[in-house]
């Protein structure tokens, strides 16, 4: 199964936060892929999710796999806190 959210990160992302979503991505089974500006960052890695920090704006976040509707959910939750 596949899933796709378009959401807005909270203003200057900081490294608690990049530590957090990886963290809680790697928990899930499904590969999760975050959009930000054409690129695309593999959230399951410190190096790739450690480019947000620091910003804000609109993200877009893609998970493919059994558990992706829940890993998105969890995700939007870090993000959106």
């Amino acid at each position: 199964m596949e899933s796709t959210e378009h959401f807005s990160i909270a203003q200057n992302f900081s490294s608690k936060k990049v530590f957090q979503l990886v963290s809680v991505a790697n928990q899930f089974e499904s590969n999760i892929l975050i959009e930000l500006n054409e690129k695309k960052l593999n959230a399951k890695s410190l190096l790739s999710v450690g480019m947000l920090h620091g910003l804000n704006g609109r993200i877009c976040v893609h998970a493919e796999g059994t558990d992706s509707k829940t890993a998105l959910h969890e995700l939007k939750r870090i993000c959106l806190d």
